[in-house]
């Protein structure tokens, strides 16, 4: 059984569905031709070749119905007395037993655990009150292997509980993912379109800091009405980067609502600002449903450490009344659901008569875990194959210790040794992972044992339950078939029942309708348990890749989220000096041309370049190494405009110390101004830096660097170190 198609709970209902089907039909099928090949009464005959076409116009049609099937089966059993002879049946394999083991398989495959055991309480009725009508059966409830349908119902379900909570745990991982997905793209998109809005924003501002630093004649009027045009833009940065006043956005919500809103007490703002703008969204969605439904003479909005609470004295509505609330759309979606998403709390009160509260609650936002599901879905497979080695076990024990009355008890409890041992490396390989030569020398070798213990029995054991490694050896393969895929478990069991008729035969001359009864009614279950490992194997392989790429996104969130918070904290400190230049040049534009004015037009527009242009380096230790002494410059009042062509060779850190001792010192020593460049080359890397400053600084430069080239001229100091 492949599976390619993405493993869903609902496409493993319908897969299972499928499978319980075709197996259901092609056991009634196999016992039908069985049956008929070996009897030739005419009532048994007739009845199956009912259940011969009954089986073939389903596989033609391809319409399961379990309903129609338990009947049908039903059916069959209530007829034990048309195909029995006597009360053999009730100690040995029948098809009644094949095809009611098979149906209790498929009906626990298909459908729920209530359905399923109804089913098969019925199933068991059904053939022990047809056992009751065959003369010499005393007790019906005493027949061969009737409890065992039981045991095949319980293991069956059990089964399809660990398949349903993989796929289930697919659900969830891949619902996960397509949510973070989504998420990562919105953030990226939103960083992207904030970034290209910021620059353009101060894009203008900028230009108008470099022309007046520059010493630009622009005319009062021209400049002041340029300058409150640059201070708003700058000031809507302001708000897309800070977030803003929390309090403020509520009560610009409030401008909205008709019913009257008296706000009370204080509010920190949380500091994501995505959390931000869903609070204010929940609310401003609160105080329009308040206009909507509440009919109320005034609403209040408390604010507290963490918390927003909008309270009105309206009509109200019964909370637990679906109906009312699935009209509520606003409270179900655009509040709960948004708040939810940023990892907010939401709670809803409200009687009839007694107005409505909503309290939202917030935390730091934090990013969500990867999920478990991958690790989970590996221990229900390995769990899962730990099952089949305790059947193995049991199975083995159970059935083996028969065979030490029989014909060479010291080969049978050495094949028994086998089997037990093969078992164990099945578990090894479950746990560990064995090598695939010793996989399949261990694989080669239960097959083989199958045969060699028939060959032990005599003919007259061939066919007695002495013959039990033929229908135990199975659950060694299942075990082995867990972490290898299914083909592999099909063609060793297909393997091992094919030898184990052949023996049979070849001991007794003849094929034994029992023993394929047998085979029929044990394989059923040994290959569902082998092709139900596909589904488990696909869940841990799809939750792991789906694991790996939520990492992915997450760390691309994570790093996305710390430049934004990097440029946040970045502007909030930058903005401390700008916005007031921007107000004092647009309330006196006479000062622009005061030198100390026209310094820090100069200074602030380097900065506000450097933090919103696209020619910002950053992630060489070079340049990391460069940031502080230019931030200090800067906080001097230095302007400071730093260029770079190309990708810079990363050094060892006695290199950088090399490179960057000269530029350090003359940006200690710069008085007004100063430029760094960097040039990138095959042939040769260079830093070199212009500034203005004293000549005691110059000769510092000049003594600490022999191998660069220090120039000054007057003031003006130029050096150039190289790169290697």
């Amino acid at each position: 059984m492949t599976i390619t198609e993405p493993l869903t709970a609902a496409t493993v209902r319908a897969r299972v569905d499928r499978i319980a089907a075709t197996i259901l039909w092609g056991i009634e099928i196999s016992v039908a031709v069985v049956y008929l090949t070996q009897r030739t009464g005419i009532a048994g005959t007739g009845v199956h070749v009912a259940l011969l076409l009954w089986a073939l116009a389903g596989w033609w049609r391809g319409r399961w119905r379990p309903e129609w099937e338990l009947g049908v089966v039903a059916a069959y059993l209530l007829c034990t007395p048309l195909l029995v002879d006597g009360p053999e049946f009730t100690h040995a394999a029948s098809p009644m037993l094949a095809v009611a083991g098979t149906a209790v398989v498929s009906f626990a495959m298909a459908r729920p655990l209530r359905w399923s055991a109804a089913a098969t309480i019925l199933v068991m009725a059904a053939w022990a009150i047809g056992a009751s009508f065959v003369p010499g059966v005393e007790s019906p409830w005493m027949i061969f292997s009737l409890d065992f349908l039981i045991v095949e119902w319980a293991a069956t379900s059990a089964l399809r509980a660990l398949v349903l909570r993989a796929a289930a745990l697919t659900d969830n991982a891949v619902s996960e993912l397509a949510a973070a997905r989504v998420e990562t793209e919105v953030a990226e998109a939103r960083a992207a379109a904030e970034a290209e809005q910021w620059a353009t924003l101060h894009d203008t501002a900028a230009s108008t800091l470099a022309m007046l630093g520059q010493g630009a004649v622009i005319g009062p009027d021209r400049l002041t009405e340029q300058l409150r045009r640059d201070l708003r833009a700058v000031e809507r940065g302001t708000g897309l980067l800070s977030g803003g006043d929390l309090a403020g956005q509520l009560r610009h919500q409030a401008k909205w609502v008709l019913t009257p809103v008296l706000f009370t007490g204080r509010v920190t703002a949380p500091p994501d600002p995505e959390v931000q703008q869903a609070v204010v969204a929940a609310v401003g969605e609160a105080l329009t449903n308040v206009d909507r439904h509440a009919e109320a003479d005034s609403v209040v909005v408390e604010l507290g450490d963490g918390h927003v609470r909008v309270r009105d004295d309206g009509i109200g509505f019964d909370i637990d009344d679906p109906a009312v609330l699935t009209g509520r759309y606003g409270v179900r979606h655009s509040i709960r659901r948004r708040l939810m998403r940023v990892g907010a709390e939401v709670e809803v009160s409200s009687r009839q008569g007694s107005g409505t509260t909503i309290d939202i609650r917030w935390g730091t936002r934090t990013a969500a875990p990867v999920r478990a599901d991958a690790d989970l879905a590996l221990r229900l497979l390995r769990g899962y194959g730990y099952g089949l080695v305790l059947i193995a076990v049991l199975v083995t024990a159970l059935q083996g210790h028969t065979a030490l009355a029989a014909a060479h008890p010291v080969g049978q409890a050495a094949i028994i040794a086998g089997a037990m041992t093969a078992t164990l490396l099945a578990f090894a390989d479950i746990r560990f992972g064995l090598p695939e030569p010793v996989w399949w020398s261990t694989a080669i070798a239960v097959v083989v044992l199958g045969s060699l213990q028939g060959l032990l029995l005599d003919t007259a054991d061939l066919s007695t339950s002495r013959n039990w490694a033929v229908a135990a050896l199975g659950w060694q393969l299942a075990a082995l078939s867990v972490t290898r895929g299914s083909r592999r478990g099909f063609v060793l069991l297909a393997v091992l029942w094919g030898a184990g008729l052949v023996t049979t035969a070849a001991g007794t001359g003849i094929w034994s309708s029992s023993l394929l009864y047998t085979v029929i009614s044990v394989t059923v279950i040994q290959a569902v348990a082998i092709g139900f490992s596909d589904f488990l194997r696909f869940a841990v392989a799809r939750t792991g890749q789906i694991s790996a790429e939520l990492t992915d996104l997450r760390i691309r969130t994570g790093a996305n989220d710390a430049v934004q918070q990097d440029r946040r904290e970045r502007y909030q400190r930058f903005s401390a000096g700008l916005l007031p230049l921007l107000r004092r040049l647009a309330e006196h534009p006479e000062i622009a041309s005061d030198p100390t004015t026209r310094a820090h037009c100069l200074l602030e527009s380097v900065r506000l370049r450097r933090l919103f242009g696209t020619d910002e380096p950053r992630g060489n230790l070079l340049l990391d190494e460069l940031a502080p002494p230019v931030a200090t410059a800067e906080s001097r009042g230095v302007a400071v405009q730093m260029l770079v062509a190309g990708t810079i060779p990363e050094l060892d850190p006695a290199e950088r110390t090399r490179v960057l001792t000269v530029p350090i010192i003359l940006l200690a020593g710069a008085r007004t101004h100063a430029r760094i460049v960097v040039t990138a080359a095959p042939a040769q890397s260079t830093l070199s830096i212009t500034c203005d400053c004293d000549g005691a600084v110059c000769r510092a430069a000049e003594s600490v660097a022999p191998d660069g080239t220090v120039v000054s001229v007057g003031e003006s100091v130029w050096a150039t170190v190289a790169l290697t």
